[in-house]
């Protein structure tokens, strides 16, 4: 296939399947240049590995790719971006908004992207409806290039078909909801997320509870578990997926009527209380958020339901680290959306944490939660894969160009190892649960015991049309 010649987009396409069972195609046709714009040729060395009778072999091959080397613009790249900034939503996103201003900031200090400066543009992230109308002006009047954020999982299955429909190259930091890519945007092209599915979450919260109060003994196999949650998506699928991998765990488990409360709607929780405390559980699941937690847990001292009840969190330590206070009693699951705390992995063996965990405390006088740093690693991510793309096509890449780099990547960050899987753009990392207690170095509740869960015992393999088919498939008795 010597001297055979590919388009730029079928040559990057190719490429971004990682090199392995590549197979070169031919171009039809010319191409129309536009001002500014040659015709290069490159020259690339390809290996694919054929399946033969008796093993695999790997076959070399260097072809000529032609394609059109485009100039860096001279522009910034215009980076659009929201987050809760207000109410009780902004303890978890104001720390993923200063994540990705400070991957921003230590890309513009190095030069930015090939050269290009990065504005970022932030706005509101609120109810369904305003986030939406804010996402279109951000894309129709300030013709943003790329988009990062969103906490709820309530948004981003309203704003992802928006990003594919406008064709708007999208990593969402956050709102987890299986949903997104189940149902919203079934086939993504443009829209990538790299927090951990929310399914994962509920996962990694029952397997954490279960190794430390059921099998510990701390609590008896046949533990009443209640539950208080918010009423949306994020609520009843945590409630739905957690109690169900608690039955698959520990079928002698009885499940309560759980409560549901509307998001930011309440602040004196003292009516939920006293109903959880009627129906005296061993066990509390809840998934309330940011100020929903703090407020929820500080009445919950007063009322003496950590007393009565072991709580298991799918939150409790989502948001920034220090909201929650040393009042918060020790011993119990406090959850990370299975994602990131940040003494873990530990400094001494993973510097590199440690040099963003105090780079982060620098810049904002408080350390990062999971928000900060997957918003802070998204930010990194994209940076690699446009130059990364830039360095296969000869030019500067477009969005088509860059999207096959990313649905092929890997990043090593300050969580460890993750990545986009190709088949649904979702980003996995190993789960990350823990029990909450006291650390005199720092002035709030830590994690005194972290527990760190390989990704694939708490989430569903590519092979499984949903999450809830995969924990269907789970045998009773099932250990992550």
């Amino acid at each position: 296939m010597s001297g055979e010649k590919q388009s730029r987009r079928s040559f990057i396409t190719a490429v971004g399947a990682g090199v392995v069972g590549l197979a070169v195609g031919l171009a039809a046709g010319s191409q129309v240049l536009s001002a500014g714009e040659k015709v290069v040729e490159k020259t690339v060395t390809l290996e694919r590995t054929v399946t033969q009778q008796g093993g695999a072999a790997t076959v070399t091959r260097t072809v000529t790719a032609g394609g059109t080397a485009r100039p860096t613009p001279t522009t910034p790249i215009k980076v659009g971006a929201q987050y809760l900034f207000k109410g009780g939503g902004a303890v978890l996103g104001l720390p993923g908004a200063y994540g990705l201003r400070q991957a921003i900031k230590e890309i513009n200090d190095a030069g930015g992207v090939l050269g290009r400066r990065v504005e970022l543009l932030e706005r509101d992230e609120g109810a369904t409806d305003a986030t939406v109308t804010e996402f279109r002006k951000l894309v129709l009047e300030d013709k943003i290039d790329y988009y990062f954020g969103l906490i709820s999982s309530g948004n981003t299955p309203a704003v992802g078909p928006e990003a594919e429909q406008n064709r708007v190259l999208t990593i969402f930091t956050d709102g987890c909801t299986d949903l997104l890519f189940e149902q919203a945007v079934p086939n993504p092209k443009y829209v990538f997320r790299i927090t951990n599915i929310q399914s994962s979450d509920a996962f990694t919260a029952a397997a954490g509870g279960v190794k430390v109060l059921f099998d510990t003994g701390v609590v008896p196999k046949d533990a009443k578990v209640a539950g208080i949650h918010p009423d949306y998506a994020y609520g009843r699928l945590i409630h739905d997926f957690g109690t169900t991998m608690l039955k698959k765990m520990v079928p002698e488990v009885q499940i309560l009527d759980p409560q549901f409360v509307q998001l930011f709607g309440v602040t004196d929780f003292s009516a939920q209380i006293t109903a959880i405390l009627a129906q005296k559980p061993d066990v509390l699941l809840t998934s309330l958020w940011g100020g929903d937690y703090i407020n929820f847990y500080k009445q919950s001292i007063g009322y003496g339901l950590f007393k009565q009840a072991k709580f298991i969190t799918t939150l409790g330590f989502g948001g920034s680290p220090q909201t929650v206070g040393k009042d918060h009693p020790p011993g119990h699951i406090m959850g990370v959306h299975a994602n990131y705390w940040f003494t873990h992995p530990d400094w001494t063996t993973w510097p590199l944490n440690k040099t963003f965990s105090e780079k982060f405390y620098q810049l904002w006088n408080e350390w990062p939660s999971f928000e900060g740093e997957g918003a802070y690693v998204s930010g990194l991510m994209w940076k690699s894969a446009i130059e990364k793309a830039a360095g296969l096509v000869g030019g500067y890449p477009d969005h088509t160009e860059v999207i096959p780099i990313l649905e092929h990547m890997g990043y090593y960050g300050p969580a460890g190892y993750v990545w986009f899987r190709k088949q649904n753009h979702q980003g996995y990392k190993n789960a990350v649960t823990g029990v909450g207690g006291e650390d005199p170095t720092y002035p709030f509740a830590t994690m005194t015991q972290v527990i760190s869960i390989p990704i694939e015992k708490v989430s569903a393999s590519a092979e499984y049309p949903t999450s809830k088919a995969w924990l269907e498939s789970l045998p009773i008795g099932y250990r992550a």
